[in-house]
């Protein structure tokens, strides 16, 4: 039985245009959308009421390892620049991981991106004292709750040569799996932390590994003037230089037009134009850094920008809202129509990654649907949508989601798993976790 919503207003991102009219839904793709998309006879029929439909949203950046991090015991004592925010929560609280905290985490975050309308997660984990499998773990939790992801193992020498060989083993595994696999659900990217924690060397392997699957790597760069002030310090060269001799940025070759850079607070305008023309895409996370009091990215100089969250839930929609009022405030020459850009370039990267489109209604991508209870109190076109998109729709909003053309939340209730024992495994892991934390 084919699945056709009716009475429905279209919000398409890529590219921005509105229409009213219906999408049908065949297997996990669909197959019509727009004003043709009629039912025929035995189709399952929704009426969306003249709501707002919409393709299922991805979080560019994030980090599932945190979602079991809300309420965490305070830190020994408090940071006082971001360096010491890494070593007294992030890099405690990755430590602190076993295989159930990872597993867990994942479904998680999965179900609050779920009730956000997120239905594909590109992520960077970490977690130091449990590796090899941790890649499969996070997407066991992910699977459980149905959405897509993107998934690489965080690279780094900060735990030792042995920590760094073990990563890029995660990496290499996952690679291949998925790899192997091919099935648009799942997909791998080799992942490093940053560079000011990674030797020539191992910066060099992770390169070398991307190329060997012609993948990307995803990787922290300038989140804060201490990853180029160590990299001069302790590497005798600045960030940037590390990034181009290691071959990361290097325009020639696969792994830089497949990467994904993170943050790009401090980069230079030279630096953010270079660097950001040679990679697939610059990750922005405007929620985080303010978090962390990192400062803006130079976004006036970037290109290839898409939306992430670092790990602060995966409301894209909040997040949207967010990159906009920061660049109100930082004076930036931004347009809301920027805003909406990046939300749509982090569906084509996971796109290009999954080998499957997603973030579009059309014939052929991907059955992830968002289906809202937002009729629009005032009129909503291709001019007005961008409006709409900041300073009306919300999460609050989101009512259904279809993924891979089954129901996955319906009438705001979770289908196909049982979402009170993902709270109560969330609470249960959590509770052990936050107990090693205490004990370190």
């Amino acid at each position: 039985m084919d699945l056709v919503l009716t009475n429905a207003l279209l919000l398409h991102l890529d590219p921005l245009r509105v229409e009213s009219g219906g999408v049908r839904v065949e297997g996990e793709s669909i197959t019509d959308a727009g004003a043709h998309s009629t039912p025929r006879e035995g189709d399952e029929v929704v009426d969306c009421g003249g709501a707002v439909v919409m393709p299922g949203l991805v979080n560019g950046h994030t980090h599932l390892y945190s979602a079991l991090a809300v309420g965490m015991p305070p830190p020994p004592r408090t940071p006082k620049n971001f360096h010491e925010i890494l070593e007294l929560i992030w890099w405690r609280l990755d430590r602190a991981l076993d295989g159930e905290a990872i597993e867990i985490s994942g479904a998680v975050g999965a179900l609050g991106a779920l009730r956000c309308g997120t239905t594909t997660l590109i992520d960077h984990h970490a977690s130091p004292n449990c590796i090899s499998g941790s890649l499969d773990r996070l997407a066991r939790g992910i699977d459980s709750v149905g959405l897509r992801s993107v998934l690489c193992y965080e690279t780094t020498d900060r735990n030792g040569m042995g920590g760094a060989e073990e990563g890029l083993t995660e990496n290499h595994r996952y690679l291949e799996k998925c790899r192997v696999a091919s099935d648009g659900r799942h997909a791998a990217m080799v992942g490093a932390h940053a560079a000011f924690t990674l030797s020539d060397a191992s910066l060099r392997s992770c390169v070398e590994l991307a190329a060997e699957f012609a993948a990307g790597v995803h990787i922290h760069v300038a989140e804060d003037p201490c990853d180029d002030a160590i990299c001069r310090e302790k590497y005798g060269a600045p960030l940037v230089a590390r990034l181009a001799r290691c071959g990361l940025v290097d325009p020639g070759q696969c792994v830089a037009s497949a990467s994904i850079l993170a943050h790009g607070t401090h980069l230079s305008p030279e630096d953010a134009r270079a660097l950001s023309s040679r990679v697939a895409a610059v990750a922005h996370n405007p929620r985080s850094n303010m978090n962390n009091r990192v400062g803006y990215a130079p976004i006036a100089h970037l290109s290839g920008v898409q939306l992430g969250t670092d790990g602060i839930g995966s409301d894209m929609l909040a997040e949207a809202r967010a990159a906009w009022f920061i660049a109100r405030h930082e004076k930036t020459e931004l347009s809301p129509f920027d805003v909406v850009a990046m939300l749509a370039a982090s569906a084509r990267t996971a796109s290009r990654l999954l080998g499957r489109t997603v973030g579009k209604l059309e014939r052929g991508a991907a059955a992830d649907v968002i289906i809202t209870d937002y009729t629009p109190p005032t009129p909503l076109n291709d001019d007005s949508a961008v409006g709409h998109l900041i300073f009306g729709l919300g999460s609050q909003h989101v009512r259904d989601v279809i993924i891979g053309g089954q129901w996955r939340l319906q009438d705001r209730r979770a289908l196909g798993f049982d979402e009170a024992a993902i709270a109560a495994r969330g609470t249960a892991s959590a509770q052990a976790m936050w107990g090693r934390l205490r004990a370190m």
